[in-house]
């Protein structure tokens, strides 16, 4: 069927004929998704007479009568001894028109090293046939006198070749005539063993072993340049169950060979913000559900390790939790009318139709600022955080007399032994290598989950004050080690 402009279906270019019967130009010529179309245009009022369109060039209007799309893209990327290079074409579009034919040459060069390599009927073999029939045809030539035992190896050596390789042989042995007149003739191809077997180029046919070991090595050269980039550039081991790992895996390879990843500047630059920016716009699909649901804004207070005040905002609804922002104010005194400004602000930015529910610390100065918050927002109920209730309510129970007594004598265990290497290794060793957790002032209840760590472990620190390893040790005669012994054995604690 011919196509009305002329156009020509694509083609692979590591492809030697098409399956598929196409109107093209010329015989060698490529389809319309050729990079090279877009810098040239047919001229058919120059093509009159001829059987071929004409291509003009658009940069220096040179007229092409022949050698199609791939003699055109020689020009533009001036290839030396093929054709005229163009004068005018601008840098980036040669080189670019270089790399295309690079890669054109090298996808045919490894079609035929692959074609070459799945073949098992190559040279090799067929060598090794022409040796079987000159052995062949020595044994014949040699003894005539009908021995068995050289019968029997001549037609177990017929048995080995093909049918038709083993009948000729045959003919030729038995009829002097018709070996004269045949080699007087035009001479035969001799068959080899390729003609009887399908070939390994098919699609799905089976890889050669030798093809089978490459890949091995080329996927373990590979993962091991990975695994240098990650131990050098010290990335977290666990970096590689990020969602995102084989997807830039995918990406790369699919740029080919050649590629170059950006820099730190563009890293750090252009592509974070245009993250930041794929972020935003995911975060604005949020807003439908909230508009539906409505959504509970959360902040939440916090000190990292440089000491700098910190309130996180998120936003949490069905479909789940979103991070807004972080504000520092360190800056700042954290009054109630401060953090008023800051909620409201926060508030406007979410819709107030969309916000049915507030969440805060439980201190005092959080606690003036939601009920401002809720005087001006009627439909916003403002409640203090459980998690941050219960944390207070365990802390002023750690200041308790009696808990104090027990949260220092623990103390003093953890102490010793944490200070000491041998008594580390013992407990390490009775323990089966689990810690056992410091007691340490703090808003959480770090000191309880210490004790109830401690209470966990009573055998095995019990087990190893009473040890042989413990008993004969210099640990063991001294007033602290002795004072760890009584505290581990007494009852009461």
């Amino acid at each position: 069927m011919s196509s009305h402009d002329g156009s020509t279906p694509s083609s692979d270019p590591s492809t030697a004929q098409s399956s598929q019967p196409s109107i093209s130009m010329s015989s060698g010529s490529r389809g319309r998704t050729d990079l090279a179309w877009g810098h040239c245009r047919e001229a058919p009022e120059l093509s009159v007479g001829c059987k071929k369109t004409k291509l003009v060039c658009l940069y220096c209007a040179k007229v092409f009568a022949g050698g199609g799309i791939n003699r055109f893209k020689q020009h533009l990327a001036g290839a030396k001894g093929e054709v005229e290079q163009c004068r005018k074409c601008p840098p980036d579009v040669r080189h670019q028109m270089l790399l295309n034919l690079k890669g054109n040459a090298e996808t045919k060069k490894r079609v035929r090293e692959m074609q070459a390599e799945f073949n098992p009927f190559n040279a090799r073999q067929r060598e090794h046939e022409e040796m079987m029939i000159r052995q062949l045809e020595d044994d014949d030539d040699g003894d005539d006198d009908g021995d068995d035992e050289d019968d029997e190896d001549v037609s177990t050596k017929k048995h080995m070749l093909p049918p038709k390789v083993a009948k000729k042989k045959k003919i030729q042995s038995t009829s002097t005539v018709k070996q004269s007149t045949t080699s007087c003739g035009k001479q035969k191809k001799s068959a080899t063993l390729g003609t009887y077997f399908m070939p390994r180029t098919t699609p799905g046919a089976q890889k050669s072993i030798q093809n089978c070991w490459q890949r091995k090595e080329a996927v373990e050269r590979c993962d091991l340049a990975l695994a240098k980039w990650m131990i050098d550039a010290c990335v977290p081991f666990n970096a590689v169950n990020s969602v995102y790992y084989q997807h830039a895996i995918d990406a790369v390879t699919t740029m080919g060979p050649g590629y170059k990843g950006p820099n730190l500047h563009a890293i750090r630059g252009y592509y974070l913000a245009k993250a930041v920016d794929e972020v935003k716009i995911y975060v604005e699909t949020y807003r439908e559900i909230w508009k539906k649901t409505g959504c509970t804004l959360m902040a939440d207070g916090w000190t990292d390790q440089k000491r700098r005040t910190l309130i996180n905002f998120l936003v949490y609804c069905p479909k789940g939790t979103v991070f807004l922002k972080t504000v520092d104010v360190s800056d700042v005194s954290k009054t109630a009318r401060l953090l008023y400004q800051l909620f409201r602000e926060v508030v406007l930015y979410v819709g107030v139709e969309n916000i049915v529910h507030m969440v805060t610390d439980n201190a005092a100065n959080y606690v003036a600022a939601g009920k401002l918050l809720m005087e001006e927002f009627p439909s916003i109920f403002w409640s203090p955080c459980a998690a941050h209730c219960i944390n207070l309510i365990l802390q002023d129970i750690g200041k308790l007399q009696s808990v104090c007594c027990v949260v220092e004598h623990a103390s003093g265990i953890t102490k010793y032994i944490y200070n000491h290497c041998y008594p580390l290794y013992l407990m390490r060793k009775f323990t089966g290598g689990k810690e056992i957790l410091c007691p340490a002032p703090t808003r959480f209840a770090t000191n309880f989950i210490a004790l109830q760590s401690i209470l966990a472990h009573k055998d095995e620190l019990r087990a190893m004050v009473t040890s042989r390893e413990w008993v004969s040790s210099a640990y063991a005669k001294d007033s602290k080690g002795k004072k760890l012994v009584e505290s581990v054995l007494d009852s009461l604690f």
